[in-house]
């Protein structure tokens, strides 16, 4: 069992003080401080602290805010899945043994582990991401490649998406930031090189083809509606990134159209190249140096978290999530 060394990370103090009681305001966002998974209102007063004993890689809260599916911290890319039911704290493990890669395809020391978890609408099913790890040889984007997967939580089935083991005709990706539509019926990830979206099933895949042979790097943010994706886009200039004209856009699935978003979803300008979800209550930005999270009324700053594994470290954005999704009238009809 690898031994892990997390130094934990400091809240703003301003979050910290703030009381355990009910809010009026509901809970926007959810993270994790130690041991502790932390809900929080619009204007940072704490909700709720849930106690989850142990320290864990990522996490996903079901919209019921009754199960919890976490990621243990097993390696620094990810590890095993775990189901907490948070009225009867009864934990039970999801994953054993791999589930994509066999163990005479994986090199000595690597090893298959799980990340980016999310509920499907119903709450039935989550998906996740497969990966390898192996932190001899280094962990990046094209040797640490694998699909997503969808498991049915009642019968544990886990279903490895066809369409997401083959991208461009070119085998794997780093498939990661699996996000469900609102009407289940699709899935948006995104790959090192590109964002793609595979029905339920994964059985069809759709390259969305979001940025140019100029401007290439693109990151899918979140669904808006069933027909429309949020994505960030960034543009160089001179063959260098140029921060003051990334921008975040639409883009419409009907119409294969990108298009600025409406009055109701403006976000300056500098947030293009490290906003990574995004909602009407908050958006989180994630750095090298960690994660902020602002709404209307407060923003936090979550110290990047070093972790240690058998003598190899690595440097992490702690872990908060959104909670909710865009309302309906934030929507564009066109996106419905």
């Amino acid at each position: 069992m690898r031994t892990l060394i997390m130094q934990a990370f400091c809240l703003a103090a301003s979050l910290t003080a703030q009381a355990i009681a009910q809010s009026p305001e509901g809970p926007v966002v959810a993270f994790v401080t130690g041991t502790t998974l932390v809900l929080t209102s619009a204007s940072g007063q704490v909700t709720q602290r849930i106690d989850l004993r142990h320290p864990v890689y990522n996490f996903a809260l079901s919209s019921d805010r009754k199960l919890l599916v976490t990621v243990a911290p097993d390696t620094a890319t990810g590890g095993n899945l775990d189901l907490l039911d948070l009225q009867t704290q009864r934990q039970t493990r999801l994953t054993s043994g791999n589930l994509y890669f066999k163990a005479s395809e994986l090199d000595k020391g690597e090893t298959e582990v799980y990340d980016d978890p999310q509920f499907s609408p119903d709450g039935r099913s989550i998906a996740f991401a497969i990966h390898t790890d192996n932190p001899g040889d280094g962990n990046d984007a094209i040797n640490d490649s694998g699909p997503i997967a969808v498991m049915d939580l009642q019968s544990r089935k886990v279903r490895v998406l066809k369409a997401t083991e083959n991208i461009d005709g070119q085998g794997l990706c780093f498939a990661n930031s699996p996000m469900w539509s609102p009407d289940g019926k699709w899935i948006l990830f995104n790959c090192e090189n590109g964002a793609f979206v595979t029905d339920a099933q994964g059985i069809s895949l759709r390259d969305l083809n979001l940025g140019t042979d100029k401007d290439a790097l693109t990151f899918a943010v979140s669904w808006l509606g069933n027909s429309c994706v949020l994505y960030l886009q960034s543009h160089t200039t001179n063959g260098s990134i140029d921060l003051s004209k990334d921008e975040v856009l639409l883009y419409n699935l009907r119409t294969a159209m990108s298009l600025r978003p409406t009055s109701k979803m403006q976000f300056p300008g500098w947030t293009a190249i490290s906003l990574r979800e995004a909602s009407d209550a908050a958006f989180i930005l994630e750095s090298s140096a960690g994660k902020t999270v602002e709404t209307n009324d407060k923003e936090w700053t979550f110290p990047a978290v070093r972790l240690v594994f058998n003598g190899y470290y690595s440097w992490r954005a702690p872990t908060a999530h959104i909670i909710g999704s865009w309302q309906s009238s934030s929507i564009p009809r066109e996106c419905e």
